[in-house]
């Protein structure tokens, strides 16, 4: 199971352990099992059901004389104190007053020291659980190669050592090594949460449109308009609860200011992670530079080499890195000032959840012991939802750190709820009585939820087949089925609870059922196969942990729970036989001979007193937290005149009292070693490796990832990227979409693209990935395993089907006509013309801005010149295409299912006619002629006479076969004319550079875009999006009035 990471494996073989320890003891206490199940003990438990027999309930009780008890001595057990009416001799009434005594002597030695066995082999296979698990760590670590064998993560590095390349140079000049991944974050976490929560807010928009609805910048502020006016009372309580459409736009409207605004910010670095080549440079790193805490926070350059010194005067904080996928990256910039406020918060509102869910317990138990019971299974399910919302409020820099905090939380609350509260209110005269009332029928119940309820609702697990088979097929989108089809969430932390929850209540209630054992034991075998079984089939994949968890549970919970064990059993072995009462040295006559009684609840008996027997009083034999608290309990800590053990029982009791008090300085002790490791690691620090080197290279390992920023949404199948992917190769990541490319789902260019394509400010706003595989990296041919993640293409064997919206992000379509689109700029605000922010610039196409340019320093030819290369990576703005749009790898994109390829902007080249009944417009260069009748949109021409019109880079002309246009740039102030000739039957096109020189139409397009050859033949047989041609006479001519239809949006 290491596989899914070094915790999870972890974690079933300390299941598996926990299961075969449990059952060892339950074997060492089958003697105390048979004596009480026997004769000697209580007449072999007549009436006691068969599941409970060989536990510690008493069926032998007599009424006794006690003429001093009270009803408020037994307010809360009232079925134990009874009363006879007589007459005395003078003629007076007389209520004579019994009480019912235990006849079980539970305490005696042989029990003792067999439990005392149990828990000594129980502390020692601890410690061989220890060997084990760290065996089992080192083989899960050969076994499975990660990023973590590699990385290494600097704690405080200089704010403004932003550059990866700084980095590199720093340790390749120092250690033998080479530096292949370099990633350093920034304390940009409002900025990344404030883009993706823009992401999710277009998601929901593109779900909410309906049917037949054109989405473009107009027709959405529109129809937010026309919603919000047409909604009455129950709208508007809708849209407290959901928000729709007007809200939505509202939202999107001010996320794009705020984004512009902290893209604006000065930001510093907070993190960086580098991960080396080799395992032993990672090795050295971490070993040359161990340092303490202390004494790089102060920056004590005189504790470290001078030669280790960054930069010459800084003290680095090196620590071996968490796996990729456990870092939480809008995190690591979190003061810790900070995050012990939450953590405090949080912990406050756990406590006064378990008061809370107690009080509810104590009412419960007045109704019965099984609503109590059942009170108890219902919180320990819910609570982990509670828990985890309020983890979720707390900042941690990885999720070993949530998950430890989570942990912590449910095993307090069950732990509380599940064994300390039922013992509370349970009445201690209920300890050892038989039936559904009292306490040990109590606990089986609350076993038998753990064994069965709770692995039978996990096995059926109904949310998540409710999600699959009911809202999956009626999802709005792919996306949204695909998240609804993920599978139940679950956290290691939470299974690590649920273990040590019944381990828990078997040591505490070992004393008193000791069949505990074999339960505890079937049920972790169940849940070993149950958890084993749902990580395969219904949990959705979980971070990969390291060995931390599991650690954390065997030193701290794990040895609490054995101390508990030796604690409370020498609390149950002092207070039999559980009936609150003392002898007396007197006997009273007047309750000799045969009574018919009544009880405290109005039940009938009968009491013999037989001459001669002593009488009792009411005495508490409870020495825990009370009135009568001792620690550690032993014979002397009997209330002066009530004295209640037997001899057996004061000599079981006091060497209870030393081991109790042993095994809890021992697990004292081993607190105060981890405490005193802690404190040792901020003056000082080693670095100690696990498991051997497996000298494999990072780089030709296929198992391992690296470090990149992203943030998890709900709105999306896979995470949001934050950080620019240029520079990498997709093999640093560790999952990868079928349909679409990596550059989908990085959010840098989104900001870019508010930022109207201003590369150096989204440069400084985001943290920086390098990768430099060793060699440099190949080329993305066939028989390659490296490929960029900004590939234009994806290698789909099988054609899955696409939804609309999961081919878009920001650019829209309508829904009803395939063939006409409108541009939806969604960096837009409310000033003008529905969004639109008319100061910026449309965004790059992620493809058409040299996508490329992730690989400047190994360029590939494909057929221009460097400088051809250069000049397209340096274009201006003006050259720009406003019909792409961020994160969209349109290249890549499979044919929609209901559109098919009339989508596809790169592959459906059908001619879009518009016309004006006077003048030209350029949409970018800004020019008008009214003159010439000529519009163009980019860089082609329209001619209202000639009936021409050429979108892309080409001509057209209706009429004539021969006509063709030149391109002349003006100057004096860069408006753009056209004039018709007839000197050739194919277009020339002519432009200039930013420098004024000319360019061919090769330079100008590409080698590759321009290989395509545009002829009358081509738009005569110009075909719809149904696939219908259309004829030159219907293609070239449109009225003004049909020419509107197709006339883009004016902003």
């Amino acid at each position: 199971m290491g596989d899914f990471g070094i915790g999870v494996g972890l974690y079933f073989s300390t299941l598996r352990g926990i299961a075969i320890i449990t059952l060892i003891a339950g074997l060492i206490n089958l003697p105390n099992i048979l004596y009480f199940a026997g004769d000697e003990y209580s007449a072999s438990q007549p009436g006691v059901s068969f599941l409970l027999k060989g536990s510690a309930i008493c069926t032998e009780q007599v009424w006794v004389p006690c003429p001093t008890c009270t009803v408020d001595d037994f307010d809360r057990s009232r079925e134990r104190i009874a009363g006879a009416t007589t007459v005395t001799p003078d003629g007076e009434l007389q209520t004579l007053v019994f009480s019912k005594k235990n006849t079980c002597d539970g305490a005696t030695m042989s029990v003792g020291i067999i439990n005392l066995a149990s828990l000594g082999f129980i502390l020692l296979a601890i410690v061989s659980l220890s060997v084990y698990q760290r065996r089992k760590q080192r083989q899960f670590d050969e076994q499975e190669q990660t990023a973590q064998d590699y990385s290494i993560e600097i704690w405080n590095p200089p704010g403004d050592a932003t550059e990866p390349e700084e980095w590199k140079d720093f340790f390749e000049s120092r250690f033998k090594g080479h530096v292949t991944c370099c990633t350093v974050t920034l304390d940009n976490d409002l900025l990344v949460k404030a883009l993706a929560e823009r992401r999710e807010v277009l998601m929901q928009i593109e779900e909410k449109v309906k049917d037949g609805t054109s989405i473009n910048d107009m027709s959405l502020s529109e129809l937010a308009a026309r919603v919000e006016h047409g909604r009455r009372i129950i709208g508007n309580i809708k849209s407290r609860l959901a928000p729709g459409i007007p809200e939505l736009v509202g939202r999107l409207s001010v996320l794009n200011a705020k984004i512009q605004g902290l893209a604006q910010q000065d930001y510093v670095a907070t993190r960086v992670f580098c991960t080396f080549e080799t395992e032993s440079a990672q090795r050295q790193v971490l070993s040359d530079m161990a340092i303490g805490s202390m004494s790089a926070y102060r920056n004590n350059t005189h504790s470290v080499h001078p030669n280790m010194l960054f930069r010459g005067e800084h003290v680095l904080l090196i620590r071996e890195a968490e796996e990729p996928s456990s870092v939480r990256w809008m995190d690591l910039d979190e003061k810790l000032s900070a995050r012990l406020k939450q953590i405090a918060f949080t912990t406050l509102i756990s406590a006064i959840c378990i008061v809370a869910v107690a009080v509810i317990v104590w009412l419960c138990r007045t109704i019965s012991v099984a609503a109590a019971a059942l009170a108890i299974s219902v919180s320990n399910a819910l609570f982990p939802v509670v828990a985890k919302v309020l983890t979720n409020l707390e900042a941690h820099a990885s999720e070993t750190g949530k998950q430890s905090s989570l942990f912590v939380k449910i095993a307090i609350f069950r732990w509380t709820i599940t064994a300390i509260v039922i013992t509370v209110i349970m009445p201690f005269t209920s300890t050892l009585s038989n039936g559904p009332d009292h306490l040990i029928e109590s606990i089986f119940v609350i076993f038998f939820a753990d064994l069965f309820t709770t692995n039978v609702i996990q096995i059926l697990d109904p949310v998540s087949n409710f999600k699959r088979h009911f809202l999956a097929p009626r999802a709005a989108s792919q996306e949204r089925m695909n998240l609804l089809m993920g599978g139940t969430e679950y956290t290691i932390a939470e299974r690590y609870t649920n273990m040590t929850k019944t381990l828990f209540l078997t040591f505490y209630y070992c004393a008193i059922y000791p069949s505990a054992f074999f339960v505890c034991a079937v049920t972790l075998l169940v849940n070993f196969f149950v958890d084993k079984y749902s990580l395969m089939r219904t949990w959705k994949p979980a971070p990969m942990l390291g060995p931390y968890i599991a650690k954390f549970s065997r030193v701290y919970f794990m040895t609490t729970a054995v101390a508990a064990m030796a604690i409370v059993s020498s609390y149950f072995y002092s207070g039999f036989p559980y009936d609150n009462l003392c002898a007396d040295d007197v006997s009273h006559s007047a309750y000799y001979g045969k009574w018919q009684i009544t009880d405290g609840d109005g039940r009938g008996g009968s009491a013999y007193v037989e001459p001669g027997e002593r009488s009792y009083h009411f005495c508490n034999q409870f020495l825990g937290p009370t009135g009568n608290f001792a620690f550690p309990v032993g014979p002397d800590k009997q209330p002066s005149g009530s004295k209640w053990m037997t001899e057996e029982q004061e000599q079981l009791t006091g060497l209870y009292g030393i081991v109790s008090l042993t095994v809890l300085s021992l697990i004292g002790a081993v607190f105060l070693y981890q405490l005193y490791r802690a404190t040792k690691d901020l003056f000082g620090s080693s670095f100690k490796p696990t498991g051997s080197d497996q000298r494999t290279p990072f780089s030709q390992n296929s198992n391992t990832s690296s470090y990149v920023p992203q943030v998890q949404s709900n709105f999306f199948t896979h995470p949001l990227l934050a950080v620019n992917i240029d520079h990498v190769d997709e093999s640093v990541f560790d999952w990868s979409d079928p349909e679409r490319s990596h550059s989908y789902y990085d959010l840098t260019r989104d900001a870019e693209q508010l930022l109207g394509g201003n590369e150096d400010m989204c440069h400084r706003a985001f943290g920086q990935i390098r990768h430099w595989p060793p060699g440099g990296f190949r080329e993305d041919v066939a028989g390659s395993n490296t490929k960029s993640a900004l590939r234009k293409f994806k290698d789909n064997s099988h054609r899955r089907n696409v939804s609309w919206s999961s081919k878009v992000t920001c650019k829209t379509y309508s829904k009803d006509d395939p063939n006409s689109w409108d541009v939806f700029d969604a960096n837009s605000s409310m000033k003008n013309v529905g969004m639109n922010f008319d100061s910026h610039n449309p965004i790059y196409d992620p493809h058409k801005q040299e996508e490329a340019r992730a690989f400047k320093e190994n360029p590939v030819d494909d057929g221009a010149s460097v400088d051809q290369q250069q000049n397209a990576v340096n274009s201006p703005a003006e050259q720009f295409d406003p019909r792409y749009n961020s994160g969209v790898d349109y290249e890549s994109q499979l044919p929609d299912q209901m559109y098919g390829d009339s989508q596809n902007q790169h592959t459906n080249k059908h001619t879009e006619e518009r016309s004006y009944e006077a003048g030209s417009y350029d949409e970018q260069s800004g020019s008008y002629d009214e003159q010439s009748g000529s519009y163009d949109e980019r860089s082609g021409s329209y001619d209202e006479q000639s009936g021409s019109y050429d979108e892309r880079s080409g001509s057209y002309d209706g009429r004539s076969d021969t006509s063709s246009y030149s391109q002349q740039q003006n100057s004096n102030n860069g408006d753009y004319s056209y004039q018709g000739t007839e000197e050739s039957s194919r277009p020339s096109i002519h432009s200039a550079d930013s420098q004024g020189n000319d360019l061919n139409d090769e330079e100008l397009y590409g080698a590759e875009e321009y290989n395509e050859e545009y002829n009358e033949e081509d738009y005569a047989d110009a075909r719809d999006g149904d696939g219908a041609s259309f004829s030159e006479e219907e293609s070239g001519e449109y009225s003004d009035e049909e020419s509107e239809n197709f006339l883009p949006p004016v902003t």
